[in-house]
């Protein structure tokens, strides 16, 4: 059995897109990281940080369906008289998990701030600081919910406040989420803008340095839920429509979480941007002057051989086969990649480099010092070229 209506379906819709998001993403992170061999700490962190955070969505899910975001009249009803029980329990839930997720998830994030410091000890001690603050203050306030009412079920059964239970008064829970929401806004802050002076100093390009500092500074979004909830957090205090009331605060305390984990995922996430944008610079072509011509190639065993050029048109020719002539001014850039699929080597170098290193890689020589030559090659060749006619 389940209730719906008034907020409830706005805060399960919520929970079902941010939670498919936030799993997406981290999907996407573990096939980057698995396939480029490089699985870190960080990631690790965020994996441990997904339990809590699937204790989060049951509590959200379970109390969109059983009494959040439904008006008080209606929970007075006989037969929906259950629910208020049912809400308040799930409410309570949703407070365990949103203190215990976040810990996680910004740590990961923080986490990875520290290892692109690479030694440079302000930054470190900026984040270790950051780090101390969200942890001791999320670990209060997960202590104090826990023994905010004796006993726990007290929280949401009132009928042991009559057998000798207690529950502190509401606004004292309300002073220890504007607590706690103030230190996660102003640590998120922090981590979200630490990667402006970070890489501002580092050997990349302009487009390059704005893409990473852009990606690892969207953690400002999940500090922007977290100043939003902050207006509900009074809702706390309601004591007439409670559970509609306080629907909001566990809308947008889902989000900090749900943002949170989808940001730190995205930040790991620019090799699959990069060769997404690569395709489609490919696609839209680039020229320069020179001509490439495909021959017959001598190369090691285990090896190809891949030059792609970008461009609008394309020739593609075989080994001994010579490019089509056209007519009229045309260009090329031609990218040469190696992988070796036996020392798994792989680079991107020009045309001549490339031979060389193969030519190198493929001499062998046996047990009499004569040389050995490869064979099973396999050769691929693409160029692409711009023309006007």
């Amino acid at each position: 059995m389940a209730i719906s209506g008034d907020h409830s379906p706005s805060v399960a819709g919520s929970v079902v897109f941010l939670t498919v998001l936030a799993f997406v993403t981290y999907s996407l992170r573990v096939y980057c990281r698995v396939t480029r061999r490089s699985w870190s700490t960080e990631d690790w962190i965020m994996t441990v940080g997904l339990i809590p955070f699937c204790v989060l969505v049951a509590g959200c899910l379970g109390g969109a369906f059983n009494g959040i975001g439904i008006h008080a009249w209606r929970l007075q009803k006989p037969v929906n008289e259950r629910y208020q029980a049912e809400g308040q329990k799930f409410f309570l839930i949703f407070e365990v998990g949103y203190c215990a997720a976040i810990i996680p998830i910004k740590l990961s994030i923080s986490w990875m701030l520290i290892r692109i410091a690479e030694g440079r000890m302000a930054y470190i001690y900026v984040q270790y600081a950051v780090i101390a603050l969200f942890t001791v203050m999320n670990v209060i306030a997960l202590i104090f919910i826990l023994i905010n009412c004796i006993p726990v079920q007290a929280a949401w059964d009132t009928s042991l406040l009559e057998k000798g239970g207690h529950c502190q008064p509401a606004h004292v829970l309300t002073d220890v989420y504007y607590a706690t929401t103030a230190v996660n806004i102003a640590t998120d802050w922090i981590t979200a803008l630490m990667p402006v002076p970070l890489l501002w100093n580092v050997q990349l390009n302009r487009n390059s340095k704005v893409a990473v500092m852009g990606l690892m500074s969207l953690g400002i979004f999940a500090s922007l839920s977290a100043c939003i909830r902050l207006k509900y957090t009074i809702n706390l205090t309601n004591q007439t429509d409670y559970l509609f009331a306080v629907s909001d605060v566990l809308i947008w305390g889902f989000a900090e979480n749900a943002i949170g984990m989808t940001v730190g995922n995205i930040a790991t996430l620019r090799p699959i941007f990069r060769s997404f944008f690569d395709r489609t610079v490919r696609r839209t072509g680039y020229s320069s002057g020179s001509r490439s011509r495909s021959g017959p190639s001598r190369l090691a065993s285990g090896y190809e051989l891949s030059q792609h050029g970008r461009g609008g048109g394309s020739v593609v020719g075989k080994s001994g086969e010579h490019d089509r002539d056209v007519r009229g001014g045309y260009g090329m850039n031609t990218v040469t990649e190696i992988r070796g699929t036996n020392s798994g080597d792989e680079g991107s170098l020009s045309d001549g480099d490339s031979q060389k290193r193969i030519f190198a890689a493929g001499s062998k020589v046996d047990g009499r010092g004569r040389g050995k030559a490869s064979a099973d090659i396999m050769v691929s060749r693409q160029v692409d070229i711009t023309y006007e006619r």
